[in-house]
């Protein structure tokens, strides 16, 4: 969870992957899109009305969406 937060706050923000243990991956282009919550991450997409909640015992990984492109 620390990792997690820690990318949140970066400046300049790079945005990440969350690799769920399912395979799941959920992209965050920008960190007011994301809440941690004591045992859940919320999710919101760029854009869109979709949105997510993701367990923090469920992240597998976090991954640089620059590393990953």
């Amino acid at each position: 969870m620390e990792t997690l937060h820690e990318m949140l706050r970066q400046r300049p923000f790079q945005p990440f992957r969350i690799v769920l243990t399912s395979g799941d991956k959920y992209d965050v282009h920008h960190p007011d899109l994301v809440v941690v919550m004591l045992s859940q991450v919320f999710v919101a997409e760029l854009r869109s009305d979709r949105s997510h909640f993701l367990r923090l015992n469920q992240i597998a990984a976090l991954e640089s969406l620059r590393e990953a492109a």
